[in-house]
């Protein structure tokens, strides 16, 4: 099981929020799964009185849309990042599913 971490609820101001780019796609077509790249950094600690768990809350710094031109190597890097972190080779069938929607391919 993996300890919480939260996400504060606010994106960068200015240049850092990429996703301006692509209000068309997301307002035509809001049930589409997008592929961003994000940088994060910790905005704070947040520490349980009754229990002493520290959960980091994350803030984003920098998201950016992946360029369809680059969706394949993203998937390629998206399933490593799971391998590495899970210890498994194949991913689940829901998550498969969900990243051929995602990334628009079929394997």
């Amino acid at each position: 099981m993996s300890s919480p971490v939260k996400l504060a609820g606010t994106l960068p101001g200015g240049d850092a929020n990429g996703l301006g780019a692509i209000t068309a796609e997301l307002v035509d077509a809001p049930e589409d799964v997008r592929v961003l790249v994000v940088l994060v950094s910790v905005k704070e600690l947040k520490t349980s009185i009754d229990t002493g768990e520290i959960t980091p809350v994350l803030r984003i710094r920098r998201v950016e849309a992946v360029p369809q031109d680059d969706l394949a190597s993203a998937k390629k890097f998206f399933r490593r990042a799971h391998e590495h972190r899970t210890g498994r080779v194949a991913l689940p069938i829901d998550v498969e599913e969900e990243l051929n929607e995602a990334f628009h391919t079929k394997s």
